[in-house]
């Protein structure tokens, strides 16, 4: 298995190498841009996977994503024939952006 890092406001999901979710290995059912956004909202602190209006769908765990649908964490993502498993390492609790406080 590998990651791919979510960073704040939207992140564009594709096989080409320009997308910030990059997908390019062999899968050619994921469309080279665009074919879904994982959204991080810094303010709320919250994700949100939506479709990239291209033909193929995006699924959220077996259902077709059709309006921007919140992630929770073990979410299964499937675009084209490959499934992702969602983890968040921020969230309502924590954010890399929260000052650590002294001890």
């Amino acid at each position: 298995g590998g990651f791919r890092p979510v960073y704040v406001g939207m992140n564009s999901v594709g096989r080409d190498p320009s997308q910030r979710i990059s997908l390019s290995f062999g899968d050619d059912s994921i469309s080279r841009e665009e074919h879904a956004y994982i959204t991080y909202d810094e303010e709320q602190r919250r994700f949100y996977v939506q479709h990239g209006g291209k033909a193929n769908l995006v699924r959220l765990g077996n259902s077709p994503v059709l309006v921007p649908t919140e992630l929770k964490p073990n979410d299964l993502i499937r675009v084209g024939r490959t499934t992702l498993r969602f983890f968040s390492f921020c969230g309502p609790d924590f954010s890399w952006a929260d000052e650590v406080k002294e001890a």
